[in-house]
């Protein structure tokens, strides 16, 4: 009996699907080989970001070190105990030079008030308030003796000629108030008005300009001409 051997076919070739009459092979996909080489790309670039942010911050470490030992270096250039007293020093210049422009020498308004007095009426007493804001004028409140009603009336047109004086800008609102007729036919009287601070300044008294000027001679206020031979009640007996 003839043995018969049974063979099995393996093709060499893929087979081919048939598609209207048409075979096609299936294509490649290198997918996967893309994506690893741009992740290894972004791998390397992250890590000579890191490295140069690593080198980056060791050079200002350095930079910063190097500059404390040449400011450390430049102070022992310097007295520092000479420096700290003239820093002291010149708190308290600041502090005296805050004083003296806030500082009013309030003595000048008996200057003034003595300018403008004419030589039958007398100041008894004066009242000073200080100003509430920075707008505000010093108020000056003051009783008055006069020699005769003729003599307060006359210091009265004294008070409204402020510019002969040079005194405009000084005394603002001065007002006679009050006349009362005494037994000894003197007459006594109130008067306010309110002072321009800014006019006080003690900086200002002391100045080169103030001084000079303060030696120029000063208008005073005009006598009253009176032939009346009543007596003065302003002599002591």
């Amino acid at each position: 009996m003839e043995t018969k051997f049974q063979t099995s076919f393996i093709p060499k070739k893929p087979i081919a699907s048939a598609i209207g009459g048409v075979s096609s092979v299936a294509p490649r996909k290198h997918t996967s080989s893309i994506f690893m080489t741009i992740a290894t790309i972004l791998f390397i670039a992250s890590l000579v970001a890191a490295g140069g942010t690593y080198a980056y911050k060791q050079y200002l470490i350095n930079d910063q070190v190097t500059q404390k030992e040449q400011l450390a270096a430049r102070e022992k250039e310097f007295n520092t105990d000479l420096i700290e007293k003239l820093k002291n020093q010149d708190v308290k210049i600041g502090y005296a030079r805050q004083l003296l422009n806030n500082h009013l020498a309030l003595s000048q308004i008996f200057d003034i008030i003595g300018r403008l007095t004419i030589e039958n009426v007398r100041f008894l007493s004066m009242d000073l308030t200080a100003p509430t804001t920075g707008s505000d004028g010093i108020k000056i409140s003051l009783q008055g003796l006069g020699t005769s009603l003729s003599a307060v009336a006359f210091q009265s047109d004294v008070l409204s000629k402020l510019d002969d004086y040079g005194l405009r800008k000084v005394i603002k609102n001065p007002v006679l108030t009050n006349p009362v007729l005494n037994a000894n036919r003197s007459v006594s009287f109130g008067f306010s008005a309110v002072v321009d601070p800014s006019t006080l300044s003690y900086e200002k008294l002391v100045s080169p300009a103030s001084a000079a000027s303060s030696d120029a001679p000063v208008n005073q206020a005009p006598q009253q001409n009176t032939n009346t031979s009543a007596p003065n009640p302003f002599t002591t007996q």
